[in-house]
């Protein structure tokens, strides 16, 4: 039988990001993740993900993030700077696969437009 993964915010993690973050936030916000995705605060949002402080339930939500706002990027236009970006987001969902397992499953299986770009590993 095959492991079934899947990415499961957390609320704790969502608070404090938006704190860290200076983000919306409202327990009723059941997509925080995409809802909040800003696609001139990629940077900020990795920046966030490399600190040795971030949980690992943050760096969950985070990835989220960093992939929704860059593929909000994708959607305009597709250049040295997203190219940049996927290396970043690559990079980081390589080096952590098992805490990004389901994020990356669902960005892959779907048809966005980074879908396609996301790292190939085996799952």
């Amino acid at each position: 039988m095959k492991n079934h993964y899947q990415f499961l915010p957390d609320q704790k993690a969502r608070k404090s990001l938006a704190k860290k973050l200076n983000l919306k936030f409202d327990e009723s916000m059941q997509d925080w993740e995409y809802e909040i995705a800003d696609s001139n605060r990629v940077a900020e949002f990795i920046e966030e993900y490399d600190k040795p402080e971030t949980t690992d339930k943050e760096k969950e939500s985070l990835m989220e993030m960093i992939i929704e706002s860059t593929n909000d990027i994708f959607d305009k236009n597709s250049n040295a700077e997203t190219d940049k970006l996927l290396f970043l987001i690559n990079e980081r969902l390589i080096k952590s696969i098992e805490l990004h397992k389901g994020t990356l499953i669902y960005w892959k299986s779907n048809d966005f437009e980074i879908s396609k770009r996301l790292a190939n590993v085996e799952i």
